[in-house]
Order: C-alpha cells, then structure tokens, then sequence
C-alpha cells in the first residue's frame, strides 16, 4: 500500500479524534503516504505530523460548492490513491471519491451510499466518536487491533503569552453568542474572572472571532491585572500552543476540549446543551473533569446555569 487518502471531519475536535485511528492505519501501512482530504484547517492541524505527505483542502464555508467539488476530484486524481478512508458520512463524499479514481473507499454506509463503497459497515451511533473511528478501519483489516493507540498532536509548543510572574495560568473558553445555549452565562463568566484573579492565577481568554466580543466584554467588565485576551489573536497552529503552554483549561468548547485532551492539559469542560451525547465526545483520557448538572431541570438549555463559578474554583483546586 503506497497511497492511502483519508477525508477527515469538518470540526476540529472530530479530527483530533480520528488520531488513534490514523495510527492504526500507519501501523498497518508503515510505508504508506497519506493525503488528507478536509477543511483548511487541517494543515495547521497536521503541520507537524510526518505521517502526512500532502493535503487536499477547502475553506468551510465553501464545502458545497460545485467548485469545490470538482477541485476535490482533480485533485484525487492527481493522487492515485490506493485506499480510501471516509470518515464523514455524508454521500457526496464517498462520490468524490470514486469520481476521484480512489481504487478502493471504506466508510459507513449512511444516505445509501453503500454501492459507492467497497466496505460500508453500519453506523454505531452510540460508540464515542474514538472508537466509531477507529472500528470503522480495525473492522476493514478483520479486527487484527485490540486497543486503541493515545490520542495525539504534534506541536512546538512555542509560547504565546508572558506574564511578569510565575503564578500558575488558566486559559478560559467561555463562548460568544453563536454557541448558544452553550455559552456561559454572562455574569457567571465576569465572576469567575474575579474569583480566579483573586485566587492568584493568571488568565487567558482564547477562542475564535464569533467568541471575542463576548470575551472583550468580560474582560472590560472584570477589571482586573494579570489577564489577556487572546481570542481571535491566534492561529491554529497559536491555539494548539496556547492549550499546550497553560496548568489548566475551562471551557464550553468542543475543540478546545480535544486539543487539551491530545496536548495532555488538565481541562474542566462546561457541559451544556450538547449536540451530541455525552457519552459519545468526552475524552478517553484522566486529566480532567466534565461538568454537567441537570437537577431534574427539564430544559437541557438551563443546565449550563448549574456550573457556578464557585464550583468551578472547587474542581480546580482538585485538579491543580
């Protein structure tokens, strides 16, 4: 197997999920090339991987367009691919790719895709995302793997902040309002500022664009020394550093989460209104803890109320 091309979820905490399984691909394959097949972001995710040799990309927002589309294919073509591994469910997909001349595609078979593929096993829906990944492969080979490899990005690690102290620092992901439900709530979040700045820890903000409005007014409103803004100020590559660099992270964010879990730093994620269920996304690894309260609540959209900052200052002297 010379040329395995591998097309990778559209969020960034799905894609670190999927690591587990690109090792197993590589462990099976070790002279293999692999080309991604995703959203920009994923050359900046995978910037230091040299598991990967080429990437085929699209900006987000431009996912469905015919052009896009028709750029994919050409570009499949190009490579010769021997092997194919989908890892979105979607049918245009698993088109793309036999329209792209991959010789041989796997992938679930969803939206009837099926005769598109040459192994299209069911969709388990309540395996977490990790493990939906890496069975989807382990099953192709005959399920010759019994344990998962560790969850993993390659980073510099290069420092993107500086504090005139050696306190310990904690980032904050506290959304904006394009999460929703999720977000947490606006005078809980300056709180928590106040609360931690009176505890001694330095701060960050981080996030991205539709998060800094949110958190420049927090930050406006908290009225304290020792915190920077960092959201929206960071790229990928930035943000992976940031999480990597920090003794803690709190967020409400998926990918923030993820990074956490794959840079291996201690994280406490705000469990809202979730999009998925829960069982299905927290990470596989001990470093952290989730908080979710429902309180017999009957709207899972009141439960983010539930997280107190008080709470949160408590499982942080638990963690560091």
């Amino acid at each position: 197997m010379k040329k395995i091309i591998i097309r990778t979820p559209n969020f960034i905490g799905d894609t670190i999920n999927t690591t587990p399984c690109l090792e197993l691909i590589k462990q099976e394959y070790p002279e293999a090339e692999f080309t991604i097949v995703g959203p920009d972001f994923v050359r900046e995710l995978f910037k230091y991987d040299p598991r990967i040799t080429h990437y085929i990309t699209f900006p987000l927002k431009r996912k469905k367009k015919l052009s896009t589309y028709w750029k994919i294919v050409r570009e499949l073509r190009k490579e010769n691919g021997e092997l194919g591994v989908i890892f979105v469910n979607t049918f245009i997909s698993a088109l793309l790719f036999r329209l792209g001349n991959v010789k041989k595609n796997i992938g679930y078979n969803r939206e009837g895709r099926g005769f598109l593929l040459d192994f299209s096993p069911e969709i388990n829906y309540h395996k977490h995302y990790i493990n939906r990944y890496a069975f989807l492969f382990n099953e192709y080979i005959g399920n010759k793997y019994v344990y998962l490899p560790e969850l993993s990005l390659r980073y510099t690690g290069q420092k993107t902040f500086q504090f005139d102290n050696s306190h310990k620092t904690i980032a904050l992901y506290l959304g904006g309002e394009n999460k929703e439900f999720r977000k947490y709530p606006d005078e809980y979040a300056v709180q928590l500022l106040r609360l931690l700045n009176r505890q001694g820890y330095n701060l960050l903000l981080i996030g991205d664009e539709n998060d800094n409005i949110k958190h420049t007014q927090y930050a406006e409103e908290a009225r304290i020394d020792h915190l920077i803004n960092l959201t929206a100020r960071t790229t990928i590559e930035g943000f992976i550093n940031t999480i990597a660099n920090v003794d803690l992270i709190i967020t409400i964010d998926s990918s923030a989460l993820h990074i956490a879990a794959a840079v291996k730093t201690p994280f406490i994620a705000l469990m809202g209104l979730s999009t998925s269920p829960t069982s299905t996304i927290l990470p596989k690894v001990p470093l952290g803890r989730i908080l979710k309260i429902e309180n017999n609540l009957i709207r899972e959209e009141d439960y983010i109320r539930n997280i107190t900052p008080d709470l949160i200052l408590k499982t942080i002297s638990e963690l560091i």
